[in-house]
């Protein structure tokens, strides 16, 4: 059974990397400028991932199916925590880690929340199913997002001056999110025309392709050939895609929340760094040398550890489907 789950997690994840190898042969190959991947990965962020969070939310999210909503955000403030302090406690255990303190916190702390889990999830569950994780998918993004452009920011930022932002909780994201609960919450969905609702889940449901092409041509404009920073690198991989993963397998066990949360809280926990901090460090022009290496390595790693933990989870806990 091990075996046969392994094969069908890997084979699901495995299509995902051939369609991120486009994106990486495309901006490799300079037939996508990185310029052009900037253009890309900001209408993704900024208009495909809003539009879609807001359509889904407002058609199949209702207060009573989800009385326990909040828990989603909730649980991606734990996770991020969980990380950091993981991440601490090796620099505590190894003082030499303070070299790259602020690149290193960042890796263990905040993992890829979208880009993946989204195009994950689609290929690994049934469609009514799939479409229920969207939703928890982007209740979590509400706190991830919040907390990345934030408290992400000040953590990367090696100047001493940087203050907390809370404009910066604010993004695209967090505002269609909010929004799209506002109008749920306001019983507000049935003034929204299907002449409008359409184009918007049109343009939504490129999201999840997209984002794809844009991780495979972000590894593709990575700086990732100095390993000088090898302990640093390997350190922080370790923490973020085999301790942090094994310590929420653990809580699942002991906690048996029901089968989509659970899958929800080991996916988010096994996910390789955040390919956005590279963008909040290169904004505040920081180094990102570490950063860009563990982006790389520890998406190419995941193509292995994620599908152990989730067959692990299957295994442990059964499939919900």
């Amino acid at each position: 059974m091990f075996l046969t789950s392994f094969q069908t997690t890997f084979g699901a994840i495995f299509e995902l990397v051939l369609m991120g190898a486009m994106g990486f042969i495309l901006v490799r190959s300079a037939f996508v400028s990185e310029a052009g991947l900037k253009t890309l990965s900001d209408l993704v962020i900024g208009l495909f991932l809003p539009l879609f969070m807001f359509v889904e939310i407002t058609r199949r999210f209702s207060f009573s199916l989800y009385p326990d909503w909040w828990i989603y955000p909730l649980y991606s403030l734990v996770i991020a925590f969980i990380g950091y302090a993981c991440g601490a406690f090796a620099i505590k255990m190894f003082p030499a880690l303070t070299h790259d303190m602020g690149e290193f916190l960042g890796i263990t702390t905040f993992q890829n929340s979208g880009y993946l889990p989204l195009p994950l999830v689609a290929a690994l569950l049934p469609t009514a199913m799939a479409e229920e994780m969207f939703i928890y998918i982007f209740l979590f993004l509400l706190g991830f997002n919040m907390v990345i452009f934030s408290f992400g920011v000040v953590l990367l930022t090696k100047a001493k001056n940087q203050k907390f932002n809370f404009k910066n909780m604010f993004n695209a994201p967090v505002v269609a999110t909010l929004l799209a609960l506002a109008v749920v919450f306001f019983k507000a969905s049935a003034l929204l025309p299907e002449l409008v609702l359409k184009p918007m889940e049109s343009l939504g449901r490129c999201t999840i392709p997209l984002s794809i092409l844009v991780v495979g041509g972000n590894l593709a404009s990575l700086k990732n050939t100095d390993l000088s920073h090898l302990k640093a690198l390997s350190s922080a991989l370790v923490i973020k895609l085999l301790m942090v993963p094994a310590l929420f397998l653990g809580f699942i066990l002991l906690t048996k929340p029901q089968p989509l949360l659970g899958l929800l809280i080991l996916l988010q926990a096994a996910m390789p760094p955040a390919a956005l901090l590279s963008v909040i460090s290169k904004n505040k022009n920081s180094g990102d040398h570490l950063i860009s290496q563990a982006i790389f390595y520890g998406h190419l790693l995941s193509i292995v550890t994620v599908p152990l933990f989730l067959v692990l989870y299957w295994t442990l806990c059964g499939k919900p489907f």
